[in-house]
């Protein structure tokens, strides 16, 4: 992958997200200007999303279910800002109501020094009657994009807004912190002082996601039906 100049760098942070360590006088952070420190990217421990945590969640609906596996052994790095960051990978699996295997993807993240969660590619496999049948939506830092995705800040504010993707092309969402107060009941518990995160998606799809202290997150809802967690389990 090619190094970033720092120009470039500047100007994708500056698109891309808004990061803790950044004044504010309207409630909405700042951009951070700075490029961004990653010592030990694997060890994500962000309040509400602690994935270095994460063995497995279970979300489901009536029509889908997403098991979302952690896959320490699966190792990829990325260029940022001129350092060689080493991912968390992540592993979803979506099947549908009747069992069968519809999407598999591996989710690659990263946090910085900061405390700050970022998202950095996706490959994907879709199913057609238990075979490959293409991989929509893939992506990966430094081929498709040159943005680094911010999946959630290290302290997140109402009116906090950052890019989770930004590919051009392929997709692009704009989230926005829109409560860090929030009760909620899912199959798997009642979990309080949760974060709401509005997406509003390229395609023109908004869904919202809710991150619970110390869980991550437990329900993404959008204008049909909700996947809310089933079950938690971690290291």
């Amino acid at each position: 992958m090619k190094k970033m100049p720092n120009a470039k760098w500047l100007f994708a942070i500056a698109g891309a997200l808004a990061l803790t360590g950044c004044t504010s006088t309207n409630s909405s952070a700042t951009v951070q200007t700075t490029t961004p420190k990653f010592t030990h990217p694997r060890d994500i421990t962000n309040l509400y999303l602690p994935l270095g945590l994460l063995k497995q969640d279970v979300l489901e609906n009536k029509s889908e279910r997403v098991e979302r596996t952690a896959r320490p052994e699966v190792h990829k790095t990325f260029q940022i800002g001129g350092q060689t960051v080493e991912t968390l990978t992540v592993e979803d699996r979506e099947y549908d109501s009747k069992g069968n295997l519809t999407e598999a993807t591996l989710d690659y993240f990263a946090q910085d020094d900061a405390g700050n969660v970022y998202y950095l590619g996706e490959d994907v496999n879709t199913y057609n009657n238990g075979k490959i049948s293409g991989h929509s939506g893939a992506w990966l830092l430094g081929k498709q994009t040159k943005i680094p995705g911010v999946l959630l800040p290290a302290h997140p504010k109402v009116g906090d807004k950052f890019q989770s993707e930004n590919v051009p092309g392929i997709t692009r969402e704009d989230d926005e912190v829109v409560s860090v107060s929030e009760t909620m009941t899912v199959p798997a518990g009642t979990f309080h002082d949760c974060v709401k995160v509005k997406e509003h998606a390229s395609d023109g799809a908004t869904e919202f996601k809710l991150y619970a202290p110390g869980i991550g997150v437990i329900a993404e809802m959008d204008s049909d039906e909700g996947l809310l967690l089933k079950s938690h389990t971690t290291n």
